[in-house]
């Protein structure tokens, strides 16, 4: 058994939150533990447990952690449809970055800005087509995430060679183009 470096530095949340994402990132989800994690970090399991309360608490930092990645326009755009643009194909673009995240793609978090449900119906969406429409704008931005990662294998070989090397190549543009007409059709229907 090898015994971890004794450390010199203090543990921040920080460290563990970035250290925990590489792990996740190079070995998956099942491979980060609080054992797992405290090897990486040089310290014992139990000590973890002074800056984390549990692994799910873990698992919320590492959200976090991987969100603060996000390049949200700054000012924010002032028109809605352009915001919830930018937040989702950004949030795609992360995802992207950390295939082995997305089962925890849809997890809220104590640092979360107020739901975007809330803020769909306060601009007159009903009850029923912000949840459709919120559901519809994560659904394709986790999917574009997955099928554009190399998580997802896909078998082209029965398609003709141009479609089979177009249907592999998940753009960027493909995602942001279904995200608007997404938002463009909601809105032509909450609008008419």
């Amino acid at each position: 058994m090898v015994t971890p470096k004794k450390r010199t530095t203090p543990l921040t949340k920080d460290e563990l939150f970035t250290a925990a994402l590489a792990i996740a990132d190079a070995e998956g989800l099942e491979a980060l533990s609080m054992r797992r994690l405290a090897a990486e970090v040089g310290v014992e399991a139990a000590s973890l447990y002074h800056h984390l309360p549990s692994k799910d608490a873990l698992l919320s930092g590492v959200i976090v952690k991987m969100r603060s990645e996000m390049r949200i326009p700054d000012p924010l755009p002032e028109d809605w449809r352009e915001l919830l643009l930018a937040i989702f194909s950004e949030y795609r673009r992360v995802l992207a970055a950390h295939p082995n995240l997305t089962p925890l793609a849809g997890r809220r978090v104590e640092t979360d800005p107020d739901s975007g449900l809330v803020f769909l119906t306060q601009l007159g969406f009903s009850d029923d087509d912000a949840v459709e429409l919120w559901q519809s704008m994560i659904a394709l931005a986790v999917g574009f995430s997955i099928f554009g990662s190399a998580y997802a294998e896909s078998d082209v070989s029965d398609l003709p060679s141009e479609l089979a090397e177009r249907m592999s190549d998940w753009r960027d543009e493909t995602c942001v183009r279904s995200l608007r007409m997404l938002i463009d059709a909601y809105d032509a229907e909450r609008a008419g």
